[in-house]
């Protein structure tokens, strides 16, 4: 539920508003002048949602890069190269059980 209320309601309100967020998942959002300026959800929705927008953020970039990136290779690539360095026969499989 999200509740809009007018800045100057707040002030009388606030620790009724608290318990409201914090027991209820309300969302409260506090506006001045009619223009939303503040927000109230629950701590952990708050933490959620950051680190929802920092994994789609992570993966946009890491897309980003290998697109930018015409050198980009992966692990297998690595691997092939070390072997054929150093005349290993290692896989991929049999790393599981080093």
């Amino acid at each position: 539920m999200v509740n809009i209320l007018q800045i100057g309601q707040v002030g009388s309100e606030l620790s009724q508003l608290v318990h409201d967020v914090q027991d209820r998942n309300d969302r409260i959002v506090i506006e001045s002048d009619g223009k939303p300026v503040v927000a109230m959800v629950r701590y952990e929705y708050l933490t959620g949602l950051l680190e929802a927008l920092e994994d789609a953020l992570d993966s946009k970039l890491l897309r980003q890069a290998i697109a930018d990136n015409d050198a980009f290779f992966g692990f297998e690539d690595v691997l092939a190269d070390h072997n054929q360095i150093y005349g290993s026969q290692l896989q991929v499989e049999n790393l599981k059980d080093l």
